[in-house]
């Protein structure tokens, strides 16, 4: 029997590498094939840590001019996206899932590869899953409470990532303050034509900093 494809991907900034080597690297089922892609900053010294990826990338973040932190950010998932595209391209096929997460966020193994699973079962061409729904502040704005897990297909995260472009033309959200990553997320989702899900996976965050980080 084929295995199914999964790829994951890895977006923003790298504070740890404790996740990836104790999750991450030691990811396997009989039943699906992982790859892994990652995007992030030039800011820490040992890049040998991703070797295991099929595609890397460390972005020098005074190359491009960003407006702010949320722009960055959503850089990395424009990059990282792109890396899935053209592996599949040159490869010829199409994943048939895709996970898109931060490096410092730690799942146990049978939650991540049970939630994958249950899609495999059913679910549809553009749809996007989420930690938790999306919500509306006291200015009734949309957000995403949960800015760092997105479960979807490889059609879906192929138009996502344009989100980029599409949130960042819109200058009057940085005159009201509403740039952070959490609006960045909800204005995609809303915007765009998504079949929104919600699958709470349960997770714990891993902050302990690069020893060899230099700050920038």
């Amino acid at each position: 029997m084929n295995k199914k494809r999964v790829a994951i991907c890895f977006f923003g900034q790298t504070r740890t590498f404790q996740v990836i080597n104790d999750t991450y690297k030691k990811l396997q089922d009989d039943k699906i094939h992982f790859d892994f892609f990652v995007s992030t900053w030039d800011d820490f010294q040992d890049k040998s840590q991703f070797d295991f990826c099929k595609g890397k990338e460390f972005i020098d973040p005074n190359v491009i001019e960003f407006k702010n932190n949320t722009d960055k950010a959503a850089y990395t998932i424009h990059r990282v996206n792109l890396q899935k595209s053209n592996y599949e391209v040159k490869n010829n096929f199409i994943y048939d899932y895709v996970v898109w997460t931060r490096s410092e966020i730690y799942f146990s193994q049978k939650n991540l590869l049970d939630a994958i699973k249950e899609k495999f079962i059913e679910h549809t061409d553009l749809e996007i899953n989420l930690h938790s729904h999306l919500r509306t502040d006291e200015q009734e704005y949309y957000y995403a409470p949960a800015d760092y897990f997105f479960m979807g297909t490889s059609l879906s995260f192929d138009l996502y990532s344009t989100g980029w472009k599409l949130y960042f033309k819109r200058y009057d959200r940085f005159e009201q303050g509403k740039a952070g990553g959490h609006n960045f997320h909800a204005y995609v989702i809303n915007k765009l034509p998504f079949n929104l899900q919600v699958r709470n996976v349960s997770h714990k965050f891993q902050f302990s900093k690069l020893e060899d980080r230099d700050i920038v």
